[in-house]
Protein backbone atom coordinates (compact mmCIF):
# COMPACT_ATOMS: atom_id res chain seq x y z
CA UNK A 1 0.00 0.00 0.00
CA UNK A 2 1.30 3.47 -0.87
CA UNK A 3 1.75 5.91 1.98
CA UNK A 4 -0.44 9.00 1.84
CA UNK A 5 2.65 11.27 1.93
CA UNK A 6 4.14 9.47 -1.06
CA UNK A 7 0.79 9.66 -2.89
CA UNK A 8 0.67 13.42 -2.31
CA UNK A 9 4.13 13.74 -3.85
CA UNK A 10 3.11 11.66 -6.89
CA UNK A 11 -0.04 13.67 -7.56
CA UNK A 12 -0.14 17.43 -7.14
CA UNK A 13 -3.75 17.65 -5.97
CA UNK A 14 -3.77 21.47 -6.01
CA UNK A 15 -2.79 21.53 -9.69
CA UNK A 16 -5.26 18.77 -10.47
CA UNK A 17 -8.11 20.61 -8.72
CA UNK A 18 -7.33 23.88 -10.55
CA UNK A 19 -7.23 22.09 -13.89
CA UNK A 20 -10.43 20.18 -13.13
CA UNK A 21 -12.21 23.39 -12.07
CA UNK A 22 -11.18 25.05 -15.32
CA UNK A 23 -12.41 22.06 -17.33
CA UNK A 24 -15.78 21.94 -15.53
CA UNK A 25 -16.31 25.70 -15.75
CA UNK A 26 -15.46 25.91 -19.45
CA UNK A 27 -17.56 22.91 -20.45
CA UNK A 28 -20.75 23.59 -18.45
CA UNK A 29 -22.67 25.25 -21.29
CA UNK A 30 -21.62 22.86 -24.08
CA UNK A 31 -22.27 19.93 -21.74
CA UNK A 32 -25.85 21.05 -21.12
CA UNK A 33 -26.56 21.70 -24.78
CA UNK A 34 -25.06 18.35 -25.77
CA UNK A 35 -27.34 16.57 -23.30
CA UNK A 36 -30.32 18.59 -24.52
CA UNK A 37 -29.75 17.77 -28.19
CA UNK A 38 -28.81 14.15 -27.64
CA UNK A 39 -31.71 13.27 -25.33
CA UNK A 40 -34.26 15.19 -27.40
CA UNK A 41 -33.03 13.54 -30.58
CA UNK A 42 -33.25 10.15 -28.87
CA UNK A 43 -36.85 10.80 -27.82
CA UNK A 44 -37.76 11.86 -31.35
CA UNK A 45 -35.95 8.85 -32.85
CA UNK A 46 -37.80 6.52 -30.48
CA UNK A 47 -41.14 7.98 -31.55
CA UNK A 48 -40.40 8.41 -35.27
CA UNK A 49 -37.70 5.84 -36.06
CA UNK A 50 -34.18 6.44 -37.29
CA UNK A 51 -33.94 9.67 -39.26
CA UNK A 52 -32.98 9.68 -42.90
CA UNK A 53 -30.10 11.91 -43.95
CA UNK A 54 -32.58 14.62 -44.93
CA UNK A 55 -34.39 14.38 -41.59
CA UNK A 56 -31.07 14.60 -39.69
CA UNK A 57 -30.22 17.70 -41.72
CA UNK A 58 -33.66 19.14 -40.91
CA UNK A 59 -33.06 18.52 -37.19
CA UNK A 60 -29.72 20.32 -37.48
CA UNK A 61 -31.33 23.18 -39.44
CA UNK A 62 -33.94 23.63 -36.71
CA UNK A 63 -31.24 23.66 -34.02
CA UNK A 64 -29.17 26.22 -35.95
CA UNK A 65 -32.28 28.37 -36.47
CA UNK A 66 -33.03 28.22 -32.73
CA UNK A 67 -29.45 29.09 -31.80
CA UNK A 68 -29.50 31.98 -34.28
CA UNK A 69 -32.82 33.27 -32.92
CA UNK A 70 -31.59 33.22 -29.32
CA UNK A 71 -28.29 34.81 -30.35
CA UNK A 72 -30.02 37.59 -32.25
CA UNK A 73 -32.42 38.19 -29.36
CA UNK A 74 -29.59 38.72 -26.89
CA UNK A 75 -26.81 40.19 -29.06
CA UNK A 76 -29.00 42.01 -31.63
CA UNK A 77 -26.51 41.30 -34.43
CA UNK A 78 -24.88 38.35 -36.13
CA UNK A 79 -21.59 40.27 -35.95
CA UNK A 80 -21.56 40.81 -32.17
CA UNK A 81 -18.59 39.54 -30.16
CA UNK A 82 -19.48 36.57 -27.97
CA UNK A 83 -17.49 37.47 -24.86
CA UNK A 84 -19.36 36.24 -21.82
CA UNK A 85 -19.39 38.32 -18.66
CA UNK A 86 -21.40 36.04 -16.39
CA UNK A 87 -19.98 33.12 -14.46
CA UNK A 88 -22.53 30.38 -13.85
CA UNK A 89 -22.63 28.42 -10.62
CA UNK A 90 -21.88 24.71 -10.65
CA UNK A 91 -25.59 24.05 -9.96
CA UNK A 92 -26.49 26.11 -13.04
CA UNK A 93 -24.19 23.92 -15.09
CA UNK A 94 -26.24 20.82 -14.33
CA UNK A 95 -29.07 22.03 -16.63
CA UNK A 96 -31.66 19.79 -14.98
CA UNK A 97 -34.70 21.98 -15.68
CA UNK A 98 -33.81 22.98 -19.24
CA UNK A 99 -32.90 19.43 -20.30
CA UNK A 100 -36.07 18.08 -18.69
CA UNK A 101 -38.16 20.68 -20.52
CA UNK A 102 -36.40 19.87 -23.78
CA UNK A 103 -37.13 16.16 -23.40
CA UNK A 104 -40.76 16.96 -22.66
CA UNK A 105 -41.03 19.26 -25.67
CA UNK A 106 -39.34 16.68 -27.93
CA UNK A 107 -41.89 14.12 -26.77
CA UNK A 108 -44.77 16.52 -27.40
CA UNK A 109 -43.54 17.47 -30.88
CA UNK A 110 -42.85 13.83 -31.78
CA UNK A 111 -46.46 12.93 -31.01
CA UNK A 112 -48.15 16.06 -32.41
CA UNK A 113 -46.28 16.29 -35.71
CA UNK A 114 -46.48 13.03 -37.58
CA UNK A 115 -44.64 14.22 -40.68
CA UNK A 116 -41.09 15.22 -41.56
CA UNK A 117 -41.72 18.61 -39.91
CA UNK A 118 -41.10 17.00 -36.50
CA UNK A 119 -37.35 17.02 -37.17
CA UNK A 120 -36.71 20.75 -37.71
CA UNK A 121 -39.35 21.77 -35.16
CA UNK A 122 -37.76 19.59 -32.45
CA UNK A 123 -34.29 20.94 -33.22
CA UNK A 124 -35.63 24.49 -33.03
CA UNK A 125 -37.73 24.08 -29.89
CA UNK A 126 -35.11 22.28 -27.80
CA UNK A 127 -32.47 24.83 -28.74
CA UNK A 128 -34.66 27.79 -27.82
CA UNK A 129 -35.49 26.26 -24.43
Amino acid sequence: MVESGMMRRLIDWGTYRRAARTAVASSAAPYGYTLTIWTSGAVLTHARGLPSTVEALLFMTGAVAGFTAVGLAVFESLHARLAGDSRPTLWGGLHVLSIGLAIGMATLVAHLLTNVGAWPVTGLVVTVI
